[in-house]
């Protein structure tokens, strides 16, 4: 017992110590270097074992190494194509005593190997060649797996195992690597043969594959000699590929596999390429047998089957001296025309059978050469085929109606580069014949036009599995109103018309259509933009349009029908049928009689309500802006509007607003003001709100004022006495006016002709046109016009005026002062605030920077309206006005850069030009020079009138001060009175007082 006892503590003790000695026993520079040298020898590789290394005793006696790497023939440059984090070598402890190869299996963690070309075509992995290999590079670049294979099999390896290993390869023209993470990897060596297993895993785009094979003899694939190869590959989505025959890798691989490649689901399959099928194309399935030889490869017995369609034929990829060789020849018969549908991305039910028969040739370099270069020669045939369930939008769709092209018979030519594909054939739409033809351009680009004798039509633009048609749609018909009518979709009065015009880009989902860069015209309206347009309950159309020209009338109203005052009726209803959130620009606009150019505007439409919020908008020679409403939310239409009005050509503004007065001039005005009603006369009755004017520079024909006052003085008269050759020139014209209960209620009226100035205030009763005014006119002392040198007076007041009755026939009679002080008409607050407003746009019509903006404006608006007049129309621009011939020296004209008035000597220049107060015109109105430079005649001035009158005369007022009381009462310092005038219009020092 105590001998078992003593043998047992002695082999304890040499356990422990052999324990405690081994890792000194191992030769671990030895063991590196042999590693290495096997290596570099096997492979042509050169490995640096230079990392910490350490030895490791359980669960197996090894050695690991920190750091490792390899390089081929780029090492002289410091490159390493392969690093590893961590190398382990298990060693076989029973050959450390009996000698040989002791290491057994090798373990790599988390290597990385990095494969690139450079621009030169070398590659990173390049393996440094023998003396005697030289010249043979292809065919160690072709052995590289045989020679992993003699490596392992020279060290006497039971496996080689990797765990999370990267490979990263990328080509100079390549816009990312291709990268396969997370490799784990065994390689194992048939115990008693010669063959080699393998079996692992990787991932590619966070897709997981599943990979094995077997080489049956290391020995003859190292050796480059035919070998038996098996190899498959699982994808995530159960897609499987496989390989099996006979190979020997030499330069090139030489020998017989069988293919076949099982796709489940070619729409996963698809997607995963970044490409878009419908779930019901099926599954997919490739056999054949590849033949390689020294010339090339071949297939044999190529069989495709996609769902329930199967094509065959044969592929040939020869190899030239340069490059490669690709030919072949594909066909099918009777092929379900549904399922060619579904394998070009359109799911849709369809019914026919087609035939294909086509063949392929291309030569290149590269494999992108090869497929650039590629020609296909053959064609196809369909023969009554059908396409049902075609899914319109909404918005396009006829309730209750199955939409399908019927009797489609096609014709598909392949041939050459340029137009690789070609179709022409026939079909029909609801019994309409149709005439197809088109095909697809080398650059991917299908170009398919259709046509009928009522409409016609385009596909032009990329097409492709991932994002489908992304290229323009045009539409055209020349009877729309008609086409409309056929296709069961009845228009709506305002989009009623003959030629139809529709092209862009559309993409349609589910709640709508989005457009680019689309194109609509509908006879004389176009418009162009990019938006969407939603459909529902109530479609909305949103983006931003360039209108060309639009017109109004059709839409707010239903019919034609005229009432008893000759007046159609307004029906805003339209506005509820849609919405709108629009950023709009409209060259040339039309509202009955109303015409506009250049507006730049926002529209809002909800529930009925049309917000317009007009930045700018060009009106006859002048512009406008601000905000209206359009409210179709009520039974009676709604008007509302806070508007501007800025140099606005007064008589065909006037004109086209209806039955007024004919009156020339540049208006100015502020309103704001609301109403309701069907017809033009009820938005008048029902008016409510405020305006103010101001007309200028003006005439107002059929009457003479100055007779008219002058007839009325010491006796009435009933009626107004127009004569055809009568006329007003007035240097300015307007009123406050207020809208409340179908009357207009006028305040501060003032009108200055050459001779009188009129002031006073009064009603219109807008529904039955009776009136109620009171005037106080004033007459200058005329009897020394003709005496320059005689001081100028004023006669005295002459008795104010009263005008009543209907409007057609109005009475005039003198009455007395008290009575028309005492006469009030309307709130004088209701006002305030227009009135300060359009005081201020009148002092901002002053600086010759408004005037020169306003003239130009009112130039391009011209060019608008009428392109091919405005040439003539700047050389020999209208005036509504003339002056008489003994005032032509002096004008109120607009002014340009060059029509500034000279100086006086000694005058000093005002370089400030936004400080220049001068007279503003009509804009577009020719500019003359306010005054003759040479001979300067004392002009004919009249004394301003005795009263601080509440005027915003567009005739700008300088910094001087008249004192009219003194001037009233003849006791006014006369050169004092003419140098303040001279300072108000502008006129150079001493053209007065000289």
């Amino acid at each position: 017992m105590k001998r078992s006892l003593l043998i047992f503590g002695a082999l304890a003790a040499l356990v422990v110590c052999g324990l405690v000695l081994a890792p000194l026993l191992v030769p671990q520079k030895q063991l590196k270097a042999q590693i290495a040298e096997s290596f570099e020898t096997a492979t042509g590789w050169k490995l640096r074992l230079d990392g910490r290394t350490s030895v490791d005793l359980f669960p197996t006696l090894a050695i690991e190494v920190d750091n490792v790497g390899v390089a081929g023939v780029a090492r002289a440059d410091g490159i390493e194509f392969a690093r590893v984090e961590k190398a382990r070598f298990e060693l076989n402890s029973l050959r450390l005593l009996t000698g040989g190869n002791i290491i057994r299996n090798i373990e790599l963690v988390q290597p990385k190997w990095t494969l690139e070309f450079d621009q030169k075509g070398g590659a990173s992995w390049q393996p440094q060649l023998s003396e005697g290999e030289k010249g043979e590079a292809s065919l160690v670049a072709a052995n590289i797996a045989g020679r992993v294979a003699s490596f392992m099999q020279q060290l006497d390896l039971d496996s080689v195992s990797i765990q999370k290993g990267v490979v990263s390869y990328s080509e100079p023209e390549q816009e990312a690597p291709l990268v396969l993470s997370e490799i784990d990897l065994v390689l194992n060596f048939e115990h008693g043969g010669d063959g080699l297993t393998a079996e692992g895993a990787f991932n590619q785009s966070d897709e997981r594959y599943i990979v094995g094979g077997r080489v049956g003899s290391v020995t003859a694939l190292s050796e480059a000699r035919a070998t038996s190869i098996e190899a498959h590959v699982t994808g995530p989505a159960q897609e499987k590929v496989g390989f099996n025959g006979q190979l020997a890798f030499g330069a090139r691989p030489v020998g017989t596999l069988q293919v076949s490649v099982e796709l489940p689901s070619l729409a996963v399959v698809a997607a995963q390429q970044d490409a878009n099928l419908p779930e019901g194309v099926g599954s997919g399935a490739l056999t054949s047998e590849l033949q390689f030889r020294q010339r090339g490869v071949r297939t044999k017995g190529l069989s495709i089957i996609a769902g329930s369609v199967g094509f065959g034929g044969n592929i040939a990829l020869n190899y030239l001296e340069d490059g490669y060789e690709l030919k072949g020849q594909v066909s099918g018969q009777s092929l379900n025309f549904e399922q060619l549908l579904r394998l070009v991305g359109l799911d849709v039910s369809a019914s026919g059978f087609a035939n294909v028969d086509a063949s392929f040739y291309g030569v290149g370099q590269s494999y992108d050469e090869l497929v650039a270069a590629l020609e296909v020669d053959g064609g196809a045939i369909l023969r009554k085929g059908r396409v049902a369930d075609i899914r319109l939008p909404n918005m396009l769709a006829v309730e209750g109606r199955d939409e399908a092209l019927d009797d489609i018979d096609l014709t598909f030519v392949f041939s050459g580069l340029s137009q690789p594909l070609q179709l022409q054939g026939t079909a029909r739409w609801h019994g309409e014949p149709i005439v197809l033809q088109g095909g697809l351009r080398s650059d991917a680009n299908i170009d398919l036009a259709f046509s009928s004798e009522m409409f016609s039509g385009s596909l032009t633009g990329p097409y492709s599995l991932r994002d489908g048609f992304d290229g323009i749609f045009a539409f055209q018909t020349d009877d729309f109103s008609n086409f409309a009518r056929w296709y069961g979709r009845p228009l709506p009065r305002y989009l009623r018309g003959q030629k139809l015009e529709l092209s862009g880009q559309f993409e349609a989902d589910d709640s709508g259509v989005a457009f680019e860069n689309a194109r609509f015209v509908l006879d004389d309206t176009s418009l162009k933009g990019t938006g969407r347009l939603d459909t529902g309950e109530v479609p909305k159309l949103s983006g931003e349009l360039e209108v060309a020209h639009a017109s109004f009338d059709k839409m707010f109203s239903r019919s034609d029908e005229k009432n008893a005052k000759g007046e159609g009726a307004y029906d805003f209803s339209v506005l509820r049928s849609f919405d709108l959130d629009l950023a709009l620009s409209i060259q040339d606009l039309k509202l009955g009689a109303l015409r506009g150019q250049n507006a730049e505007l926002k529209a809002a439409l909800s529930d009925g309500r049309l917000a317009l919020d007009v930045a700018r908008i060009g009106l006859y020679q002048g512009e406008g802006a601000g905000k209206l409403l359009l409210n179709g939310a009520t039974v009676k239409p709604g008007v509302a509007a806070e508007f501007s009005l800025k140099g606005i050509d007064a008589a065909p503004f006037l004109a086209s607003l209806g039955d007024m007065p004919r009156v020339d001039g540049n208006l100015y005005a502020e309103l704001d003001v609301s109403t309701s009603g069907k017809a033009p006369s009820d938005l008048w009755v029902n008016m409510g709100g405020a305006l103010s004017f101001q007309l200028g520079n003006g005439m107002l024909h059929e009457l003479d004022v100055d007779r008219l006052v002058a007839s009325v003085e010491g006796k009435g008269i009933t009626g107004w006495p127009f004569i055809d050759s009568d006329q007003t020139e007035f240097s300015s014209w307007g009123a406050d006016v207020i809208f409340d209960q179908g009357t207009a209620e006028f305040q501060a009226l003032t009108l200055q002709s050459k001779t009188a100035l009129i002031e006073g205030r009064g009603a219109i009763n807008i529904k039955d046109g009776e009136v109620l005014w009171y005037l106080q006119p004033s007459l200058l002392d005329q009897s020394k016009l003709d005496d320059e040198a005689a001081p100028t007076t004023q006669t005295a007041d002459m008795a104010p005026l009263k005008i009543r009755g209907s409007i057609n026939l109005p009475s005039f009679e003198p009455v007395g002062i008290q009575e028309y002080a005492s006469a009030s008409f309307g709130d004088v607050k209701q006002t305030q605030k227009l009135s300060e407003k359009l005081a201020k746009d009148l002092e901002t019509a002053k600086t010759v920077e408004e005037a020169q903006r306003l003239r130009a404006a009112a130039a391009k608006d011209a060019a608008v309206a009428s392109p091919s007049t405005t040439a003539n129309a700047a050389a020999e621009p209208a005036v509504l006005a003339q002056p008489t011939a003994e005032d032509s020296d002096v004008t109120t004209a607009s002014v340009g850069d060059g029509d500034l008035p000279p100086l006086a000597e000694g005058a000093v220049a005002n370089t400030d030009t936004s400080k220049i107060v001068m007279p503003v015109a009509k804009p577009g109105e020719a500019s003359a020079p306010a005054v003759a430079a040479t001979t300067p005649k004392k002009s004919r001035v009249i004394a301003a009138p005795k009263r601080d009158l509440k005027r915003r005369d567009v005739v700008p007022r300088g910094p001087g001060n008249v004192n009219v009381e003194a001037v009233a009462d003849g006791t006014a310092d006369t050169d004092a009175t003419l140098t303040s005038l001279e300072e108000a219009f502008g006129m150079p020092a001493g053209f007065l007082t000289d």
